[in-house]
């Protein structure tokens, strides 16, 4: 991998307080990044005036700052666009890299499109944390549900982004990392590292931070999710179907010719139908496919129950659609 370039691309927003950290892991590693792109959206802290700061002393560091707020999302496809590299490496403000990330990155990733690994959670503030060491399943049907693979430990080839069909509904709502990951599992190129690859920070005033505690695997977490998708089934699948269809859409333009590829179609089809046909179809399939769609791979007995009854709490992903979650 010694002729080939990477590009770490950073996306910044009011993120003074821990993003000289962040970027000094980065300048940290054993394998240099090529360049590395820090684009701010909008930021109206000091971010700015740290990020002039470093790109002053380090001229591998290029600095963008938009003229009018992107938000997440369009922010990151924005500074990807500007990245020169082979490889891109998606890097979050606020976390702490490994220092021989992009080397085992490099290392791994082989002919596939994406290279991802472990997170471990940390906190200053005594926000939740909550560690999972269970190896992720990283198949196409479990992860257009959930995102099982973190954007900030992804390394991935630009032929990635040629990929992508930008104009597809999808890239105005759903997060980046899911669609990337979701692309590069069809094409059934990805590969994972079960290694810490970055400490990533959890604070409450991050966007993107939440507590999951109402999402650990225990009994009760199980039962009180199943009477809340009976509560909610019809009025969340009735509002909550434009996500599906928007990622059914993305998946019917892909030009993968995988198996991956067809059973993601399939889920999908059947994730944005209505009726009790389809609903027992809906079991079947994921009975049949359940070793793809939960978070432990393998043989877990509970799956088979987990399976039948997914196409009810499948809703429970959607749950914020309801003002009443929770009560």
């Amino acid at each position: 991998m010694s002729n080939v370039t990477v590009s770490v691309v950073l996306c910044t927003y009011n993120g003074a307080a821990f993003v000289a950290r962040q970027i000094d892991t980065v300048l940290a590693q054993t394998r240099p990044a090529d360049e590395i792109i820090i684009q701010d959206d909008g930021s109206t802290d000091a971010t700015m005036d740290i990020l002039n700061d470093y790109a002053r002393r380090f001229p591998v560091i290029r600095v963008f700052r938009n003229a009018t707020p992107l938000g997440v999302n369009a922010n990151f496809y924005s500074a990807m666009e500007r990245s020169r590299g082979d490889y891109i490496a998606i890097c979050d403000q606020d976390d702490l890299w490994e220092t021989d990330k992009l080397a085992r990155q490099l290392a791994a990733i082989g002919d596939n499109l994406l290279c991802a690994g472990r997170t471990v959670p940390f906190s200053e503030d005594g926000s939740f944390v909550h560690d999972d060491p269970r190896r992720p399943n990283i198949s196409p049907l479990r992860m257009l549900y959930c995102a099982e693979i973190a954007g900030h430990t992804m390394l991935f080839r630009r032929e990635l982004l040629g990929l992508l069909p930008m104009d597809c509904a999808i890239f105005s709502h759903n997060y980046y990392d899911m669609i990337l990951s979701e692309v590069a599992a069809v094409y059934e190129r990805v590969v994972y590292l079960n290694d810490k690859l970055v400490n990533q920070r959890r604070y409450r005033k991050a966007s993107t931070y939440s507590s999951h505690a109402d999402s650990l695997p225990t009994v009760g977490n199980g039962l009180r999710m199943i009477a809340w998708c009976l509560r909610h089934y019809g009025e969340v699948k009735r509002r909550g179907n434009d996500f599906y269809l928007r990622w059914l859409e993305l998946l019917r333009r892909l030009p993968a010719e995988t198996m991956s590829h067809r059973l993601a179609v399939r889920m999908m089809e059947y994730q944005t139908r209505r009726g009790i046909l389809n609903f027992i179809m809906f079991q079947a399939f994921c009975f049949r496919h359940r070793r793809k769609l939960f978070h432990t791979v393998g043989r877990d007995p509970q799956n088979m129950l987990r399976a039948l009854l997914f196409p009810l709490t499948a809703v429970f992903y959607q749950r914020k659609l309801v003002q009443t979650v929770g009560r």
